[in-house]
């Protein structure tokens, strides 16, 4: 007698899923591959958007706008991880309107930072403290792509969020800010750093941060925020200040700033007449008064400082120039070596000569 084997239709009367029901069910069986491969697609993305970004200035102001869609997005974000971890396990799937609350927050993120990265790298100098603020970026850049990980941080990790999300409007408003208004960027870093703080606390408000624990490591957390910002501007970018052209000379019109010849980075003493001067351009895309000062080194150990000079960056250049005359008639040999800085002992650009013997 045949065994009566057991049937894979639902009972009768039982209704079918919906189509809502098998969406999903598909999108729970296949959410991880669809994230890794967008994550692959972000990234892609990205670089496209660091390549047309490049030298268009124009654009910035519309961080503006990036930056409130993403202040919107968290803020509505924070609300569903506080909702996750009163009521659900945050290692589950989320459902699909925190999905979509969570791309869009992760969308915006994307954007904003990979738009931001070339304007701090112009200002960036690989050799000076600096670095570390732009590596930065670039380090958060490249998270906000990782989706399931970023996706799982910012659903089970408030802090996390609101300190990114502070990094992050810092970093816009920091080059916004001296585009906008005609400020140094020694005052605008500063500000930068208090609308970045004050933006976040509605976010720690909304949020899940109601124990005294929880308040008191926001507190410390926003305390060094701002020590960091405000008190070592060095490890910032002086956005948007960049060098635009450096020329070495031996010699320069003082009247027309025009230089007699050009060096190379190769050069003999006795090219130089006992005296080299360097002729520099300092850009900025608007106005921007700030000051500049020259510190001269030879193989490494500072022999000279210029006066610190005013001036107002913009967008054809504002030249300065400077020179060093050795006391014996002859410029010593070695590896030559200017640093550029700006207010708060800011670096934002070096040029360098190698000087040798007859």
């Amino acid at each position: 007698m045949p065994i009566p084997v057991a049937s894979k239709r639902p009972p009768q009367g039982s209704p079918d899923p919906s189509v809502c029901d098998r969406f999903r069910r598909y999108w729970v069986r296949h959410r991880t591959l669809f994230w890794a491969l967008h994550s692959i697609w972000a990234l892609a993305a990205g670089g496209v958007v660091i390549y047309l970004a490049r030298e268009r200035y124009g654009f910035v102001p519309w961080v503006i706008l990036f930056l409130t869609l993403t202040w919107g997005s968290t803020l509505l974000f924070s609300r569903t991880i506080a909702d996750d971890n009163g009521s659900s396990d945050n290692t589950e799937p989320p459902g699909l309107h925190r999905e979509v609350a969570s791309y869009l927050t992760r969308a915006m993120y994307q954007e904003t930072l990979f738009f931001l990265l070339p304007f701090y790298w112009y200002s960036t100098v690989v050799r000076s403290p600096n670095i570390v603020f732009s590596a930065l970026l670039v380090g958060l850049a490249v998270l906000s792509c990782v989706d399931l990980v970023f996706d799982r941080w910012l659903r089970t990790r408030v802090l996390f969020g609101i300190v990114y999300f502070a990094t992050v409007t810092f970093a816009a408003i920091n080059l916004v800010l001296p585009i906008l208004l005609p400020v140094d960027p020694a005052f605008g870093t500063p500000l930068a750093a208090l609308v970045a703080v004050g933006s976040a606390i509605p976010l720690a408000v909304r949020g899940s941060l109601t124990g005294r624990s929880d308040r008191i490591w926001v507190g410390l957390l926003a305390a060094v925020f701002l020590v960091f910002m405000v008190g070592l501007p060095r490890l910032v970018p002086p956005v948007p200040l960049r060098l635009k052209n450096v020329t070495f000379t031996s010699d320069i019109d003082r009247a027309t700033l025009v230089p007699v010849d050009s060096l190379r980075f190769n050069v003999r003493s006795g090219q130089l007449r006992g005296a080299i001067f360097i002729l520099v351009e300092v850009f900025a895309p608007s106005s921007l008064p700030t000051s500049v000062t020259l510190e001269w080194k030879r193989d490494g150990e500072t022999f000279r400082t210029s006066r610190e000079i005013e001036i107002i960056a913009h967008e054809l250049g504002f030249r300065i120039w400077d020179g060093y005359h050795s006391e014996t008639g002859k410029v010593p040999p070695g590896k030559y070596a200017v640093v550029f800085r700006t207010s708060g002992n800011r670096v934002f650009g070096v040029a360098e000569i190698n000087v040798s013997a007859e």
